[in-house]
């Protein structure tokens, strides 16, 4: 029987005032998949949030303040703040260029 890989979903407002709230949002058969998903739906996030922000600095400022925290459950294989500033730049530079 394979295993299955929860992906879970966290708002960061609600974590940072201390209301945990998380809820499962996909399930995936690898962990690869998994990773994927989670870092198509943060770009998509990040580009969303890069439209309305000054630098790249502030683009993960937004994020980590307001932004939906993406995992995987019981698990720290992945974490979207760490993936978040790596992308941070390039995700601003091309949304700032659009602009």
């Amino acid at each position: 029987m394979s295993q299955i890989i929860e992906v879970w979903a966290e708002d960061n407002y609600d974590f940072m005032k201390g209301e945990s709230h998380p809820c499962k949002i996909a399930e995936f058969h690898s962990t690869e998949e998994a990773v994927a998903y989670m870092c198509a739906k943060l770009d998509e996030q990040l580009y969303g949030l890069a439209k309305n922000v000054a630098s790249a600095e502030e683009l993960l400022s937004v994020y980590k303040y307001g932004g939906v925290d993406y995992f995987i459950k019981d698990s720290l294989l992945f974490s979207s703040w760490e993936y978040a500033e790596q992308v941070a730049q390039k995700i601003f530079e091309e949304v700032c260029c659009e602009k």
